[in-house]
C-alpha cells in the first residue's frame, strides 16, 4: 500500500497550532484565583505569569488532538493499493433512424423498439465500460463520442426521434468498423430494420457486428411521385398534375385522394390499389395557383410517405423587349408573342435601345450592348465572340441536343429535348456565373448550348441557337417549348416560386435562401446547399421551400419478420490494471468528534463550584 495525500495544500491550516499556544497562554495570564481571605494573597506568585515556563494541562493537550485530528481529516491522506487487470468493454451501437423506421410494429414503432434495445445494451454496461451512439439516415452522424458517462448516453437516446429521409446504412457500418480496427475491443451492435445482405459491407467485416433486425409489416400505402406541368404564360387553369400512388402491401387496399391548393379543395378520388399495385391519377382544371397539397386517407403502417407537396405557379402574360437589327426576328417572336394571350412583345434596335421602356425580360440578338446592363433579366441568343458576359467561341453546323439538366428550373418538367436540331448554332464558352444547362454536339464534340444562372442580382441566360424562322409552326416544338420555359424562368420574381426538395438529397439552395439551421432543414455553404431532414413546408428568407419524400426502398417497408445475427468473431477483451484508493479522512473526523466529547468533559471538571 502506498499512502498519499489528496489535499496536500490542507497543511497550511497547521498554523492554527500556533494559535491554540497563545490562547491558552492568554488564558493562563488572566486566570481567576478565588480566595477565602487576604492572607492568602501571599501564595500569589510575584513574577507575571506570562513570563512563567509553558505547562501544557489536559484539556490544552485534548484541544490540540482535537485540532489535529480535524487538520489530519482536511487533507485527506489515503493509502492506495494495486487491483488486478479486469476486461473493459467498449460498445459501438448503430442505430437505424430513416423513414421506414416510423412504421408501426406491435408494442411500437420500429424505432421505438430499437431505441429500448439500444437501452438495455447500455444499461449492462459496468462502470468504466465506454459507449459510442452513431445513428444511420442520408449519412452517419455520431450522437455521441466515446463516454464511460452511461446517464449521458441514455439521455441522448431519450432524446432521439428518427427522420423522414433514406438511409445510407454502408457509411454508418464503415465509421463503426473503422473504429473496432483502431480500437479491437469495439463491440458494435446494429439496430436496423434491414437484414444483413442489405449492409453494403463485406461480409468477412460484418462478423464483428451483432445484427439485430425489427420489422415485420407490409402494410403500407405511399405517394412516391406528384409532377406538375404547367405551360409557360398559360393561366393557371391550363395546369395538370399527375399523383403516383403504389400499395406496397400483399393485400388489396382502399384508399381516398385529396388534393388541395391552398384552402381549396381540388380533387377527391377513391382508389382501389391490387396487391402491389400503383396507379397514377391525372389531375386537371385547378381551382387556382399556389400551394399544392395532396394527402392519402388510409390507416397504414407509415404515415410519412401520405402526404405530397408542390406548386402551382402563377401564370403571367409575357413582357418582353427584343433588342435586335434583324427584322426578320421581331417577327418572329411577335408571333410568338400573338399565340400567348395577354402578352407584350417589343422591338428595338440596338441603337435606340436607352430608349426603351422596361419589361420583365429583354432578348438581345448576336449582340451585347457596352456600358452599364439594364436591370431587366436578360436572354443573349448567338452572343458575339469575345463579349465579357456570355462569350461564344465559333459557329458550328449540324447540331443537336444530347443533354440538358433536368434538375434546373430554367428547363425543369422539359421532355423531348433530343429530338432538338440546329441547322446553325453558336459554341458557347460556360462563364464562371453560370453553368452548361443544355448540350449540344456535332460530329467534333459536345459543348455547352444553353447556359444559365445569375449575376449582380439578375438573371442570364445564353442560347447559342439562331431564332430565325416560323418560332410557332409543329416543326419547332422543341425548340419553342425550351425557348418559352428559359423565358419563364427569366422572367420569375426571385425567390417567387417554390423550391422542390427530396429529404435527404442536397440541392443547390438557389436565389433568396440565405443560411438557415432549423428543425428539419440546414442550408450552408457558397453556394448555398440545402437539405431537408424531415417533409414539410419551410419559409427560408424570400423562398418556400417544399420537401417530399419519394423513395421507394423507404415505402417498401415489408420485411421477413426480423432476427438477430451475433457476431462470430468476438473482439479481444482490453484488460486495464487499476488502483483502489482507500482514504482515512472520515476516520480521523470520527476521532476529532470522540476528542471534542473528552475535552468537553475536562472543561466541565474544571470549572469553579459555587460555594453555598
Amino acid at each position: 500500500m502506498t499512502p498519499g495525500l489528496a489535499n496536500p495544500a490542507g497543511a497550511l491550516a497547521l498554523g492554527a497550532v500556533g494559535v491554540l499556544v497563545v490562547l491558552h497562554l492568554y488564558g493562563r495570564r488572566r486566570r481567576t484565583v478565588p480566595v477565602g481571605t487576604l492572607f492568602l494573597w501571599q501564595r500569589v506568585p510575584a513574577e507575571p505569569l506570562d513570563r512563567r515556563r509553558f505547562r501544557p494541562d489536559l484539556l490544552f493537550v485534548l484541544q490540540l488532538g482535537l485540532l489535529l485530528a480535524l487538520i489530519a481529516g482536511f487533507v485527506r491522506p489515503y493509502l492506495e493499493a494495486a487491483t488486478p487487470a479486469a476486461e473493459r468493454v467498449r460498445l459501438l451501437v448503430v442505430l437505424d433512424v430513416s423513414a421506414s423506421m416510423q412504421a408501426r410494429e406491435e408494442g411500437g414503432t420500429r424505432f421505438e423498439l430499437a431505441r429500448r434495445r439500444a437501452r438495455a445494451l447500455v444499461a449492462q454496461l459496468l462502470t468504466g465500460d465506454e459507449v459510442m451512439l452513431v445513428t444511420a439516415a442520408e449519412r452517419a452522424h455520431v450522437l455521441l463520442a466515446w463516454t464511460a458517462d452511461h446517464a449521458r448516453a441514455q439521455d441522448r437516446l431519450e432524446a432521439l426521434e428518427p427522420l423522414d429521409t433514406p438511409t445510407d446504412l454502408a457509411a454508418a457500418l464503415e465509421l463503426a468498423l473503422g473504429e473496432r480496427r483502431a480500437r479491437p475491443e469495439t463491440q458494435v451492435a446494429v439496430l436496423t430494420d434491414l437484414p444483413p445482405e442489405a449492409s453494403g459491407v463485406a461480409h468477412e467485416e460484418l462478423a464483428y457486428v451483432d445484427w439485430v433486425q425489427i420489422g415485420r409489416s407490409d402494410d403500407n400505402v405511399a405517394i412516391t411521385g406528384l409532377s406538375v406541368e404547367a405551360p409557360p404564360f398559360h393561366p393557371a387553369g391550363d395546369a395538370t398534375a399527375t399523383v403516383l400512388v403504389r400499395n406496397y402491401a400483399h393485400v388489396e387496399r382502399r384508399v381516398v385522394l385529396e388534393a388541395r391548393v391552398g384552402t381549396e379543395t381540388w380533387a377527391r378520388r377513391e382508389l382501389v390499389l391490387a396487391p402491389r399495385g400503383a396507379e397514377p391519377v391525372l389531375l386537371t382544371d385547378p381551382p387556382a395557383d399556389g400551394e399544392l397539397t395532396v394527402t392519402l386517407a388510409v390507416d397504414d403502417a407509415l404515415a410519412v410517405d401520405n402526404r405530397a407537396l408542390a406548386e402551382l405557379p402563377a401564370s403571367r402574360p409575357l413582357d418582353l423587349l427584343v433588342v435586335s437589327a434583324s427584322r426578320e426576328l421581331g417577327a418572329a417572336v411577335g408571333k410568338l408573342g400573338a399565340s400567348v394571350a395577354a402578352s407584350r412583345v417589343r422591338t428595338v434596335r440596338p441603337e435606340r435601345l436607352a430608349e426603351a421602356e422596361p419589361a420583365r425580360a429583354v432578348i438581345y440578338d448576336r449582340v451585347v450592348p457596352p456600358g452599364p446592363p439594364r436591370a431587366e433579366p436578360a436572354l443573349y441568343l448567338e452572343p458575339p465572340a469575345g463579349n465579357p458576359v456570355c462569350p461564344g467561341l465559333r459557329p458550328v453546323d449540324d447540331a443537336a441536343v444530347i443533354d440538358w439538366d433536368v434538375d434546373h428550373p430554367a428547363v425543369a418538367g422539359l421532355d423531348g429535348l433530343e429530338a432538338l436540331t440546329l441547322e446553325h448554332a453558336v459554341q458557347l464558352v460556360t462563364p464562371s456565373w453560370g453553368s452548361a444547362v443544355v448540350l449540344g454536339a456535332t460530329a467534333r464534340g459536345a459543348f455547352p448550348l444553353l447556359v444559365a444562372g445569375e449575376r449582380d442580382g439578375r438573371r442570364l441566360a445564353c442560347l447559342g441557337a439562331d431564332l430565325a424562322g416560323p418560332l410557332v409552326s409543329s416543326d419547332d416544338v422543341p425548340f419553342l417549348v425550351l425557348l418559352l420555359s428559359t423565358l419563364r424562368w427569366l422572367e420569375e420574381p426571385p425567390g417567387g416560386a417554390a423550391l422542390l426538395v427530396e429529404t435527404g438529397v442536397p440541392a443547390l439552395a438557389g436565389s433568396g435562401v440565405a443560411e438557415f439551421h432549423g428543425p428539419g432543414l440546414q442550408v450552408a455553404g457558397d453556394p448555398p446547399v440545402l437539405l431537408a431532414e424531415r417533409t414539410g413546408l419551410y419559409r427560408v428568407g424570400g423562398r418556400v421551400v417544399l420537401a417530399n419524400l419519394f423513395d421507394d426502398r423507404e415505402s417498401d417497408i415489408g420485411r421477413s419478420g426480423g432476427g438477430e445475427w451475433p457476431a462470430t468473431a468476438r473482439p479481444a477483451a482490453a484488460s486495464a490494471a487499476g488502483t483502489a484508493r482507500r482514504e482515512l479522512g472520515w476516520w480521523l473526523y470520527l476521532a476529532a468528534a470522540a476528542l471534542l466529547a473528552l475535552e468537553w468533559s475536562a472543561w466541565q471538571a474544571r470549572r469553579p463550584r459555587r460555594v453555598a
